[in-house]
């Protein structure tokens, strides 16, 4: 298979992620979220780019929070926002195209689904 006919690892994550936070993190569940942010603290861990590195701490946080005994609907929404916020920052660094489209994306599903927390 050509490179031209490979799929790009990290837009496909995307594509899940997006996929499952379409109808919202309600439908989503706890224990989808917890899939989710595994999936992604796996592709990012040990990377030395701060920027990854804030993300996974952050993406620490959410999961701490959804698997504790008393999740904070508030602690989740804003730690959502950030993600969101986090996102959509890069976006911005990517070139026009799938990559920056679905990361925009997910910014602002993230954003968006922390008020039906």
């Amino acid at each position: 298979m050509t490179d031209a006919g490979m799929v790009d690892p990290v837009e496909h994550d995307l594509e899940l992620t997006v996929s499952a936070l379409k109808d919202g993190p309600t439908d989503l569940g706890f224990a989808g979220g917890i899939i989710e942010i595994a999936r992604w603290q796996e592709r990012i861990d040990g990377s030395d780019a701060p920027a990854l590195e804030e993300v996974g701490a952050a993406l620490a946080e959410l999961r701490g929070e959804l698997e504790s005994d008393t999740p904070d609907a508030g602690v989740i929404a804003g730690l959502m926002r950030r993600l969101g916020r986090m996102a959509k920052a890069a976006a911005v660094d990517q070139p026009d195209g799938n990559l920056r489209s679905r990361l925009r994306e997910l910014g602002n599903l993230l954003e968006s689904g922390a008020a039906e927390v």
